[in-house]
Formats: structure tokens, sequence, C-alpha cells
């Protein structure tokens, strides 16, 4: 018999289809699985024969794990796909004992928790923060049930590239059934063209820098699935551009003068200042393009410790891996 536990930290859809698949492979013998949830998710479970559930009322606490045996598992499967509210059930997961610890994480992703994979999962996140069978096991669900995402657009440019973004969006939805937040300024003739608008579920001012931490406070406890942000070159707007990346949102959709737009990663935001440099120093004075070449060492001699440690850490990760070693099939693709 091979004792089997399941936590609840992705949607119950994907746990189910996980516990599925393995009673009906062959790779545990015998498996007896049982299965941590959240109360409130109990009945979803019911179809599954034969596992057992566990399903504690409120925060997940060590403490309130009453009839769970502890040290008995042979096996224990977490779900790592990036969503926020699991982040206390993770936790829990780390607390718990099994003899083996499997990680999922979306996209059949599956690899064993030591440290070096925890470093590559936390690295590979960071690049993706969700994974892209995501909208199948969450976003779904609750667009059958009429409820969309809640996306914040923040308004960093003029009116008219807010709408140009909008439309684009519509013609090609990047977003599931979204519902739009706009946070703008709080300006007579800017407060007219979102106002009353059918596009915007809710219409949010700001006076510049007056409350920017009441307004940051409210805007993190919504929750906002992803956020559309204008870099446009427009440097009235710098505040607010900055204010965004405070907010925490893991999906950043940035548009350009060009209503071209790409979801915030670092490569295309290094790809973009380059642009923006590259653009003014030709439309700049002949000492502002006289500047560009002292400016580029500046900022090179700035990032040259940071660039020698990320080098420093893959030459030790390659010196620890010796000459003999070859890429696991569980292990996690970069």
């Amino acid at each position: 018999m091979t004792r089997i536990l399941l936590i609840e930290t992705a949607s119950p859809k994907r746990v189910r289809e996980k516990a599925q698949q393995i009673v009906k492979s062959s790779t545990y013998p015998d498996p007896e699985i049982s299965i941590l949830c959240n109360e409130k998710n109990r009945d979803k479970y019911k179809a599954l024969s034969g596992a057992k559930v566990h399903a504690l009322a409120g925060s997940p606490r060590l403490g309130a794990i009453k009839d769970l045996p502890r040290n008995r598992f042979d096996i224990m499967f977490a779900f790592w796909t990036g969503e926020r509210k699991y982040r206390s059930w993770k936790l829990l997961g780390l607390r718990l004992r099994a003899k083996k610890t499997f990680i999922i994480g979306g996209d059949g992703n599956e690899f064993r928790l030591t440290w070096k994979a925890l470093c590559k999962h936390s690295i590979f996140r960071l690049q993706h923060p969700l994974p892209t069978d995501h909208r199948y096991y969450v976003e779904n669900a609750a667009e059958n049930a009429g409820i969309g995402e809640k996306i914040l657009v923040i308004q960093s440019a003029e009116p008219e590239f807010v709408f140009r973004a909008l439309e684009r969006l519509e013609r090609k939805p990047v977003f599931t059934n979204p519902s739009y937040t706009i946070f703008c300024r709080n300006r007579p003739e800017i407060l007219g063209s979102f106002q009353g608008n059918p596009l915007f579920q809710q219409v949010v001012s700001h006076s510049e820098a007056r409350g920017s931490w009441s307004h940051l406070r409210s805007l993190r406890r919504q929750q906002f699935a992803g956020i559309v942000l204008f870099l446009t070159g427009d440097p009235s707007y710098w505040k607010v551009k900055l204010f965004a990346f405070l907010l925490g949102s893991r999906r950043i959709l940035i548009f350009n003068e060009s209503n071209d737009c790409f979801f915030f990663n670092l490569n295309q935001w290094l790809a973009l200042i380059s642009h923006r440099m590259q653009g003014r120093s030709y439309q700049g004075s002949k000492w502002s393009r006289s500047m560009r070449m002292p400016l580029s060492l500046i900022l090179k001699s700035v990032s040259l410790p940071f660039r020698f440690v990320w080098l420093l850490l893959v030459w030790l990760r390659l010196r620890v891996a010796g000459p003999g070693w070859s890429r696991k099939s569980h292990d996690y693709s970069l």
C-alpha cells in the first residue's frame, strides 16, 4: 500500500484530476489517497471513490489538523501554480512530513522537492507567473459563472491611448471576460472621458501624489488579476507609472505609443528603455547625444557587480552538477 497525500494548494479541479490520474496509473501500487482541503470545497471531492477528505475550516494551521495522521505518508503532492490565495496552504504543506514530496507546477511539470529544484522553480515562476493551463483549471470556471477577471487600467497616457488599447483588447482578447477599473487623473476633461463609459465598471480618480498611500492600500486589497499600463514616452505621468509596479500584480500588460503590447518581462523592458534612449538621443540636442556614451558607461558600471554575481552563480551551478549531469524527466524545465 502506498499512502499518498494531496494538498489543495491549487484549484479543486486540478487536485481532482491528479487524484484520478494516480488511481488510473500503475505508478504507485495499491494507492490510498488522502486530500487535505478547505472545508468549503469538501463536496467537490465526493466523486472520488475511496479518497479520504480532511477538511479544515478557517485559516490553515498545523494545530488544526487533528484527524490527519502525521509522519505516515509515503508520497505528498503539492501544487505550486502561482495562485496567491493558496500561499498559507503551501506553507502548511512545507510543514507536513512525507518520505517524498513532489511539486506540480502546471503544464505537465512535476518534480521532487529539493533545494536545487526549489531555486529553479522560483526563477521560472518569476519569469512565468502562471502556467499556460491556468485558464483551463480556474479562469474558465469563473467565466462560466459569469465572473470575469478584474483588470486595473492605469491612465499613464492621454485618454486616446487608453481607448485605442481597449479597442485592441476587444478585437484580440488577452484577459478572460475582463471587468475594467480605470485609475485616472482627477481632472474634469479626463474624468469626462471615462465616467459613464460602459467599458469601465469603476472609475477611481487621484490628484497626483495626494493620498497615494490610501490609494495603494485600497487597490492592493482588490487583488486585480492584471494591470494595463501605458508607456508612451510622456514624462508627465512618471509618478503613476512607478506607482503601478507597487500594486503587486503579477501580470502587467504594457502598451507603447504604437499600440503594441507585451506582458512585462525583463528582456522586453530593457529593449523598450534602449529604444527610448536611442529615440531621444536622435531627437535631442548635440549635448544630449554627447552625453549618451558616458551615461551608457555609468549604467554598465552600476550593473557590473550584479552581472558578475549572476555569472558566478551559473558557474557554481555547473560546477556542482559536474560533467555527468543530465536532466531528469521530472525536472522542471526552464
